[in-house]
């Protein structure tokens, strides 16, 4: 009897003991992640502010060089190529990519009026159709009318409060749950585009790898030098009768990129090559070749713990560069 008694005093003891190893281990993993976390969001942030110094330190080259064209040879797409370890074991990867790589939806409205409104609405309607014909699932999913939604989509930014074919705007805002306004103002980011009338989640995710909306005011078209191949696919041009870029063009385009050339406006000289070359008639939005606006992604991560911070930072001001918007997943 006083045998058993002792066993049953160990086993409970042992338990005792493997509950609190298991309690401990688990403590201790979760305080390693914890300080994993803060030390890899620090790490991003300073990410974005070693991005930020390359961004300046390249408007003070094209200043000097008097040569304003962003390119991926510039200092900010060159700089960032290769991971960079810490003394402590963190890792950073930054990647930085000029506003022009994509298409800017508040380019297509200009002091609060349309930019041509024909051509932006026809613009959209094919940007929608191309991008709504990508949707995953049937057609159910696809069912979307491009012509309305692109009216919708300039009748929500543009200044006034009268549809394109008239009747009232807010008609339909305002009998949503909760009621709101169309903006009548720059659209502040693509998660926006989620409130105008016909666009559905689903369709503004599909949306979201060829547009932004920075700059917010004053921006143009697409950047031939930095857009990446689906966005080069967009370049919308023509004499008369617009249409996007074939698969000749954009492949023409990127080779020119490859050998070093860069694209820009009217002839052809030492520095860069007339992208009239390549691309036939008017292109609209007209192309845009310098920016202050770029998107930085700053990835870091402390052992299997990973944080990212993706900014949308204005050099506009070199003194006083700025934030416009910033996430962190």
């Amino acid at each position: 009897m006083a045998l058993l008694v002792v066993m049953f005093f160990m086993l409970l003891a042992v338990a005792g003991i493997a509950t609190f190893l298991r309690r401990a281990t688990v403590d201790g993993l979760v305080a390693r992640n914890r300080e994993f976390a803060a030390r890899a969001e620090a790490l991003a942030r300073g990410g974005i502010q070693l991005a930020t110094a390359l961004l300046l330190q390249d408007k003070l080259d094209e200043a000097e060089s008097q040569f304003q064209v962003e390119s991926l040879e510039e200092i900010w797409a060159r700089g960032v190529a290769q991971p960079i370890l810490t003394d402590d074991g963190g890792e950073l990867r930054l990647h930085v990519e000029d506003a022009g790589g994509r298409i800017n939806l508040n380019a297509l409205v200009e002091d609060g009026v349309v930019r041509h409104e024909s051509l932006s609405e026809a613009f959209l309607r094919d940007l929608l159709d191309r991008v709504i014909s990508e949707i995953p699932g049937g057609d159910e999913q696809r069912d979307f009318d491009s012509a309305e939604l692109a009216r919708n989509l300039i009748d929500y930014i543009d200044e006034d409060d009268v549809r394109i074919f008239g009747g009232l705007e807010d008609d339909y805002y305002l009998a949503q749950r909760p009621p709101y306004r169309a903006a009548n103002r720059p659209l502040l980011s693509v998660d926006e585009v989620a409130m105008v009338e016909g666009f559905t989640r689903p369709l503004v995710e599909a949306l979201r790898p060829y547009v932004s909306v920075y700059p917010l005011r004053g921006g143009d078209g697409i950047n031939p030098n930095t857009a990446p191949p689906w966005v080069l696919a967009l370049v919308y041009h023509g004499v008369g009768d617009h249409r996007f870029a074939r698969e000749e063009t954009v492949r023409d385009l990127l080779q020119l990129r490859e050998n070093g050339s860069t694209l820009c406006e009217g002839e052809t000289g030492e520095q860069c090559t007339a992208i009239g070359q390549t691309v036939d008639g008017e292109i609209f939005p007209p192309p845009t070749y310098t920016t202050d606006v770029f998107r930085v992604e700053s990835i870091a991560r402390y052992g299997d713990v990973q944080r990212t911070l993706v900014a949308w930072v204005d050099r506009s001001d070199p003194a006083e560069p700025v934030w416009l918007a910033w996430e962190i997943r």
